[in-house]
């Protein structure tokens, strides 16, 4: 027996099996132990983990034991909740290393004597995701394309002012509508 196994924890007493490690977000550096069989996970205060993120639910995310495996499961959260940067659809079992994102919170799951790699990422995690669209990256072909993107905008303006025109002109000049053929046969010119 340990001088640690009977020592209360946040969630009980006996030696944590899982461990939960802000990693990032407010509260980043403190870490707290699984003992029971359940923890929820949000910003209420009493609940098993506590965290002070706004962009976190009351009650945003569980933690189960069940046949000695950790189980998150999201709890119909705002934001929803994200293992390894995917989120979550249903329960889903928790192994060593994975990172839990719940708001601007990043929680690491770890388990008692195993060490592990950071998780590797199914798909960059959602604060990540900051790529450039297609069309401002550089390079003389994004240039052209640019450039011709613009140039057909300025057409599309120019004619819509056109259209504008002859429509006011019109409701000016109700009575002159025998100029309307005039500006028929110089539009037709133009195209």
């Amino acid at each position: 027996m340990s001088l640690y196994d009977d020592e209360p924890t946040i969630l009980g007493h006996g030696r944590p099996g899982g461990t939960l490690v802000i990693r990032q977000g407010p509260q980043a550096g403190m870490s707290f132990p699984l003992t029971g069989g359940e923890a929820v996970i949000g910003r209420e205060e009493g609940l098993g983990i506590v965290l002070q993120d706004p962009e976190s639910s009351r009650r945003h995310a569980r933690i189960v034991m069940q046949a000695g495996q950790y189980i998150v499961e999201d709890l119909g959260s705002t934001n929803g909740t994200f293992v390894n940067g995917v989120q979550l659809t249903g329960p889903q079992v928790l192994n060593p290393g994975d990172s839990i994102g719940i708001g601007q919170t990043a929680l690491v799951f770890q388990l008692a004597g195993v060490q592990v790699a950071p998780p590797q990422y199914q798909q960059a995690p959602p604060q990540y995701q900051q790529t450039p669209p297609p069309a401002l990256k550089t390079g003389g072909d994004n240039k052209l394309t640019q450039y011709a993107l613009y140039g057909c905008g300025c057409l599309l303006l120019a004619a819509i002012c056109a259209l504008l025109a002859v429509a006011v002109w019109i409701i000016l000049n109700p009575d002159s509508l025998e100029g309307l053929g005039m500006v028929m046969i110089y539009l037709e010119t133009l195209a």
